[in-house]
C-alpha cells in the first residue's frame, strides 16, 4: 500500500525522520554491545581464616567479574590466593578498591593480565625435568639451585619447599622439589645430563642430595 494508506509504524521510518503528523521519530539510546572486558590477576595474601575464598569471590561477583583459573596455597599460618578474573574495564579500579577495603587482614593486589583467549601461540615444552633436593638447610639454598636451572634456560613449572625434623640427631631437614621446563626450540648445546651433573655437584657442596630426572611428555600439574 502507499504510505498514506498504512497505519503509522515506528519501524517504517528511520530514526530522525518525520512521521505523518510532522513530528520527529526518536528512540532512547540502547547498548547493543557489552562493555569491553579485560583480564586481571588478583593476588590475596593474609593470615589464614575460614571464608577467604568466599569473601574474594563475593566481591568479584558483585562487580560482574567472572573467575577463570585460580590457585591457592596454605603457607604456614598464611593463605595465598591468585585468580584470573574477566571484568568490564570501567569496573577494575572499583573492584581493586573494594577488595582492599572489604577483605579484613588481607593484602590484595590487582593488575592487568593477558587474555588467555587471545593467545594465539602456546609454547611447546621441549624438555621437562623433575628435581628434588633434601638435606640440611643452608642460607641461599633455593637461590643456588634455581640459578643453575635459570643458567640452563629452564623455567620453574611448579615448586614446593618444606622443613621437617630429621629422624635422628634432632636437626631440621630442608626439602625442595618441583618441575622445570625448557621450551622449544631447544638450543644445540642443551644437555639435561650435564644439568644433572651440575645440580649434583651443587648438592655435594651443600651436603645435600639432589635428584634430577627427565620427565618430558608428562603433564605439568601446578
Amino acid at each position: 500500500k502507499p504510505a498514506s494508506d498504512r497505519p503509522y509504524i515506528a519501524s517504517d521510518s528511520p530514526i530522525g525522520a518525520k512521521s505523518l503528523d510532522n513530528t520527529y521519530i526518536t528512540s532512547p539510546s540502547r547498548q547493543f554491545t557489552s562493555p569491553s572486558k579485560k583480564c586481571v590477576v588478583i593476588n590475596t595474601v593474609g593470615v589464614d581464616r575460614p571464608g577467604i575464598v568466599a569473601d574474594v569471590t563475593r566481591v568479584v561477583t558483585a562487580k560482574g567479574g567472572n573467575v577463570g583459573e585460580s590457585h591457592s596455597q596454605l603457607l604456614g599460618g598464611h593463605f595465598s590466593l591468585m585468580m584470573l578474573v574477566e571484568i568490564a574495564s570501567p569496573d577494575i579500579d572499583v573492584l581493586h578498591k573494594q577488595l582492599q577495603t572489604d577483605l579484613e587482614g588481607m593484602s590484595t593486589s590487582c593488575f592487568d593480565a593477558v587474555d588467555p583467549k587471545k593467545v594465539e601461540v602456546c609454547p611447546r615444552i621441549g624438555f621437562a625435568g623433575q628435581f628434588k633436593l633434601s638435606g640440611a638447610d643452608n642460607p641461599g639454598i633455593v637461590h643456588k639451585l634455581t640459578s643453575v636451572l635459570a643458567r640452563n634456560s629452564l623455567t620453574i613449572g611448579n615448586m614446593k619447599t618444606s622443613h621437617e625434623e630429621a629422624p635422628f640427631g634432632g636437626t631440621e631437614l630442608f626439602t625442595m622439589e618441583g618441575r622445570a621446563v625448557a621450551y622449544e626450540p631447544l638450543t644445540s648445546t642443551f644437555d639435561w645430563m650435564k644439568i644433572k651433573e651440575e645440580l649434583q655437584e651443587l648438592g655435594e657442596s651443600l651436603n645435600c642430595d639432589v635428584e634430577f630426572e627427565d620427565v618430558t611428555g608428562s603433564s605439568i600439574q601446578n
